[in-house]
């Protein structure tokens, strides 16, 4: 199967998958191109060809951060007994603020970029890094 792909500065990239009829080309809007297929989604068109971008670390990082989510079950798995066990002495202690204690014991989801994951982390003695390691593991368990 051959693929197209089209281009407008203002719209963006596009492709087919079959050759469009000369009356659909006709309805594309004016100043749109024929381009190669992109490569891939690291690239970007920079009026003559396909350019590699690399992205931003931290923009990258902050991208998939917003992706990572886990059930709470999924979440407890990863963290193990003992670690869940510290995790639910937060939860039991009444000086622990009462949003923090609904999220640890009533939350269907936890979210990587939420304040309260980055809170929880830090109280059972995890950084960024081995926060973003068990969301990764946390997202692959089956259950």
């Amino acid at each position: 199967m051959m693929e197209y792909g089209y281009f407008h500065p203002a719209r963006g990239y596009w492709q087919t998958t079959t050759e469009p009829p000369q009356h659909i080309l006709d309805g594309y809007p004016e100043g749109t191109v024929d381009v190669p297929v992109k490569p891939s989604g690291l690239h970007e068109w920079n009026g003559t060809a396909w350019s590699e971008v690399t992205p931003d670390p931290a923009e990258a990082l902050a991208s998939e951060r917003a992706a990572m989510y886990c059930s709470r079950l999924q979440g407890r798995l990863v963290l193990g007994e003992a670690t869940c066990d510290a995790l639910d002495a937060i939860a039991a202690n009444t000086a622990t603020p009462w949003a923090m204690r609904q999220t640890i014991n009533n939350a269907i989801e936890w979210s990587r970029k939420s304040q309260a994951m980055t809170e929880l982390g830090y109280l059972l003695g995890y950084d960024d890094a081995q926060m973003d390691d068990l969301f990764r593991i946390a997202m692959a368990v089956e259950v």
